[in-house]
């Protein structure tokens, strides 16, 4: 019988968990006590995408995840919210689709085949189709796909290859991107800021992996710094100590060593006694605000750069004294936009009708960083904003999420370039945005499409017109 069949037949036998142990003990042909012990714990492993099987089981296969909610749609060409439903135009790589994927799997109707792999990995995780499903459900879409990836690295199966040389250099030097952890905080060198392993400071500013490393992007670490010390803000940094914020090793499944290095770094920053950490990267702080909750409790704010600027320019402490004469259109980040919304600590049970006991946050998308950098926009001298068709929580993703650039990079390219397309139609000279991921995959898209666009982040206008 095909796998298709499969899928499409009666689904969620709804077996007792502990049923399926005892009858795995009974007809397992496992030689050794060991060899049984390790399948059971790999097992339990995988119980957490079991936890959804409500939700698996009774979407409603209505195809919202895959657009812009309808009364937001602007145009046909930018109705599609979801990038790898565009790219692969097969239901499988849409949220509804993982869903069967994820039910056939828990049944055993399917195996972790390569082509299962690329329909699980082949994800930005963008929250897309979170936002546009709990239009009409009570459900949890991107925790499901972020399940699905667990699911995988605890048979064995996941991350794909090309995700491994970040993975390991995680492990081996606090960073994806190869480089030695003794060069991290070379991008402040000669920058006369606060080590806060030998004094304190009100504020850790947290530069992240790729504003440390890239040589194109340190400039706005750099920026970010300098314009936050003139406010007079008391900040120091963690220099060579600042460590990975473990978003990639999350976002592809590998959540044992993501709650070790997250909860170093809860610790760390307790120990500081800050009362707020400042980032400039947007993957971090969608980590830090909807993941490190989960993890240890936090005894700090956490803020991202943009949202520090706005509040700086409405208390007066920082004045814009030139005009920028440009037409720009803002790119709101995922992890920054709808995915910036903070998550509380939450232990429970899931339920079914999308219940949950005890009742739980809900985050639709709605809430996340929209307004500080369209407020700064607005500040400047000169500026003008003009705003693309898919914006705020319905904004298309730039590609380079969820794995995605290191793992299939022309699939990145092209949700990048359909972005480009989109900003170059406002007539923009410029697309803005606050995000490393962004600015470089974008970058990548203008240059494979000799867009004239310009991609700019915000601090350099900012920084231009101060």
């Amino acid at each position: 019988m095909s796998a298709v069949w499969k899928i499409c037949q009666k689904k969620c036998s709804g077996k007792n968990y502990s049923m399926r142990i005892a009858w795995e003990k009974r007809s397992s042909s496992v030689s050794s006590q060991k060899e049984l012990k390790l399948k059971v714990l790999q097992r339990e492993k995988t119980m957490s995408l079991e936890k959804y099987r409500w939700d698996l089981v009774n979407c409603e296969r209505c195809s919202m995840c895959k657009w812009v909610h309808p009364w937001s749609v602007k145009s046909r060409d930018r109705a599609r919210i979801c990038p790898s439903m565009q790219e692969y135009l097969y239901d499988a790589y849409s949220a509804q689709g993982r869903f069967d994927v994820a039910r056939a799997l828990l049944e055993g109707e399917i195996e972790l085949t390569d082509k299962v792999l690329e329909v699980i990995y082949t994800c930005t995780l963008c929250g897309g189709c979170d936002v546009t499903c709990k239009f009409t459900r009570d459900m949890e879409p991107l925790e499901i796909l972020h399940e699905l990836r667990k699911f995988a690295v605890a048979q064995g199966k996941g991350p794909l290859p090309g995700h491994m040389p970040a993975i390991d250099s995680i492990r081996k030097n606090n960073n994806p991107w190869l480089q030695p952890k003794t060069r991290r905080a070379q991008w402040a060198r000669n920058m006369n800021v606060k080590d806060l392993n030998k004094e304190k400071a009100a504020v850790l500013y947290f530069a992240g992996c790729t504003y440390s490393y890239n040589a194109n992007l340190q400039k706005v670490a750099r920026a970010t710094l300098r314009i936050i010390q003139e406010a007079g803000v008391d900040v120091g940094i963690l220099g060579n100590n600042e460590t990975c914020c473990a978003s990639p090793v999350l976002k592809v499944g590998m959540e044992e060593m993501f709650y070790e290095i997250a909860g170093n770094n809860v610790k760390m920053f307790n120990k500081l006694g800050i009362q707020q950490v400042i980032t400039s990267c947007s993957g971090c702080y969608g980590i830090f605000q909807a993941h490190y909750p989960g993890v240890e409790k936090m005894q700090y704010e956490v803020l991202h750069s943009v949202q520090l600027l706005d509040q700086l320019i409405q208390q007066g402490k920082l004045q814009f004294k030139k005009k920028v004469p440009l037409k720009v259109t803002w790119h709101d980040p995922c992890h920054l936009g709808r995915g910036g919304e903070k998550q509380d600590l939450w232990e429970g049970k899931r339920l079914k009708w999308g219940l949950s006991d005890p009742p739980r946050q809900r985050n639709f998308g709605s809430n996340g960083v929209f307004d500080a950098p369209r407020n700064i926009l607005l500040a400047i001298p000169g500026i003008e904003l003009i705003e693309m068709e898919r914006i705020r929580e319905f904004s298309w993703c730039c590609g380079a999420g969820g794995g995605v650039k290191s793992a299939f990079p022309e699939f990145a390219l092209h949700a990048a370039q359909e972005r480009i397309a989109e900003a170059a139609a406002t007539g923009a000279e410029a697309l803005v945005t606050s995000c490393p991921w962004c600015e470089s995959n974008l970058a990548d898209a203008v240059n494979a499409t000799e867009s004239p666009l310009k991609i700019i982040s915000l601090i350099e206008l900012v920084e231009k017109a101060l």
